[in-house]
């Protein structure tokens, strides 16, 4: 068994550099309690001896190669995109490898096999399947054998959030010259994806730092650091007058703005008292001043994009910061020269991300949402 291993690491060192690269960020340990061949997660590549002494050399090498590519991409170090179970992110992630890795001698699922299309990123692909599993109940199969779903849970059971990890991972895709079988559109895409990764929850801590205004407020609630409960505590409010601007034109879809609204409603967990939110299509269609997360909405609009209606209406405001949130088509605004307002464009995925990231950023900073 270690010798067939040691054979394909061999194999991959002289031809194989950017896949030899980051399976030596892993170690490689046996494990024969799990029902899937190969997994990957917590700097591990796990193999189930009983299974892989079953496949031919191809599709062991095949096997190794599917983790490799997977932690290229990151899919067991991102957070679990929300509400999907173990079933279907590993699903979710095989297709995207599927989609972009040619196999002759291991199955893998693609986009046709959930009538999917292809070129979308591993998050939307877990939501859809998701969708497909039988309705309450998140760990179930999805039409397939319970031994097929156990593997498929057992794929995914190692993944975790692990910021350390991505950095790792990135440094090995910045680093590499020789793409080998990866080279191409595949490599671009990876080499796209150590500058693309910037989320919402990461920048709006910076974009919050740049902007903010605040105050301290005495309160025993919380004790004095060095003196305890003896004497006040303090703590810090936001009073800064942030503007979020939610595209809600006939392109975005449902799915989309509930995400949209959850950003809306995640600036109260960094300490915001007050949020105020516009609608926006080809005009300014709702302005609603929060003291608290929604709990329902409507979108009113559903037309064509004007981006220049939010950024002159934040202006005329006088709004210290603006947080768009959209799938970026429409016509580049025009800033207004008097307009000191710092800007936050929230593209609704990676892929419109790529598409418009070069105009938005002459304006301000750029993310994608990732809220999974």
């Amino acid at each position: 068994m270690e010798k067939r291993l040691a054979d394909i690491l061999e194999h991959w060192f002289l031809q194989e550099p950017a896949l030899f690269q980051v399976l030596c960020t892993h170690e490689l340990v046996p494990n024969p309690e799990m029902a899937c061949p190969v997994r990957s997660g917590r700097r591990r590549i796990e193999y189930n001896p009983d299974f892989i002494k079953e496949m031919s050399d191809a599709a062991l090498d095949e096997a190794l190669r599917t983790e490799a590519v997977r932690i290229l991409l990151k899919h067991p170090y991102e957070r679990k995109p929300e509400g999907c179970s173990l079933e279907a992110i590993a699903l979710g992630s095989n297709v995207v490898v599927g989609d972009n890795y040619e196999y002759l001698a291991f199955n893998i699922e693609k986009p046709a096999d959930f009538d999917l299309p292809d070129g979308m990123p591993y998050e939307w692909y877990s939501r859809k399947i998701q969708s497909l599993l039988p309705e309450g109940d998140n760990d179930s199969g999805s039409g397939t054998s319970d031994r097929q779903s156990d593997k498929n849970k057992d794929l995914s059971e190692l993944w975790e959030e692990d910021e350390l990890t991505i950095a790792m991972i990135n440094e090995v895709i910045e680093g590499c010259t020789d793409w080998g079988s990866l080279a191409g559109k595949f490599a671009e895409h990876l080499k796209a994806s150590t500058k693309a990764r910037i989320n919402w929850r990461n920048v709006f801590s910076g974009f919050r730092a740049s902007i903010l205004s605040s105050e301290r407020k005495l309160t025993r609630m919380k004790p004095n650091r060095r003196t305890g409960y003896e004497n006040m505590g303090s703590i810090r409010r936001f009073n800064t007058k942030l503007l979020v601007a939610v595209d809600v034109s006939g392109s975005i879809s449902s799915e989309s703005l509930s995400y949209f609204f959850g950003v809306v409603n995640s600036a109260f967990r960094y300490g915001f008292e007050s949020v105020d939110v516009i609608q926006f299509d080809q005009g300014v269609r709702v302005v609603q001043s929060l003291k608290k997360a929604m709990q329902e909405v409507i979108a009113i609009g559903r037309g064509g994009t004007s981006f220049q209606e939010p950024i002159d209406y934040a202006a005329e405001k006088g709004y210290e910061g603006l947080v768009i949130l959209t799938d970026g088509y429409a016509r580049m605004p025009k800033i207004p020269e008097h307009m000191s307002c710092k800007i936050i464009w929230v593209c609704q995925d990676e892929h419109c991300y790529e598409i418009h990231h070069h105009w938005m950023e002459k304006s301000g900073r750029v993310c994608t949402i990732e809220l999974q």
